[in-house]
């Protein structure tokens, strides 16, 4: 068995630069969601987790994503998108951000990552930013 395998630069390039064409969404779940990532394909797997706004600040379904990037860095690239805003006058609790693919279909909605906050992620009649890192939400090396 081989201890290491490569995945060409264009290969990975393609991958990314796919993603920057697909129209995006990003979803918040709470923390009882639990994530899987052998069995949770599609967003309508995890949606039974997404969180409601008592303001109507973040809609059923999720937020559109912004302009999203293919960056690289070496032999490596990663997805940078535009930070995120919900409200202001948002009331939010979550722990969980998942970005998927948005088909129009929950069945079909491929997930693209899911990402942990560690704790309950609080506004209370405020407006919520999501920051991505500097390096980019998905790294490919």
């Amino acid at each position: 068995m081989a201890d290491l395998s490569c995945i060409p630069k264009f290969v990975k390039q393609e991958i990314v630069n796919g993603w920057v064409g697909e129209a995006w969404k990003l979803m918040l779940l709470s923390k009882d969601h639990v994530p899987n990532p052998g069995t949770q394909q599609y967003i309508s797997q995890v949606s039974n987790y997404e969180i409601t706004d008592a303001a109507g600040k973040y809609p059923p379904g999720g937020v559109s994503v912004g302009t999203k990037a293919c960056l690289a860095d070496g032999n490596n690239y990663y997805l940078d998108m535009d930070d995120v805003t919900i409200g202001p006058g948002s009331y939010l609790t979550f722990q969980y951000i998942v970005l998927y693919k948005d088909t129009g279909n929950p069945a079909t909605s491929p997930i693209r990552v899911q990402i942990d906050m560690l704790t309950d992620q609080v506004v209370t009649n405020g407006t919520c930013v999501i920051h991505w890192d500097i390096n980019g939400v998905i790294y490919i090396q």
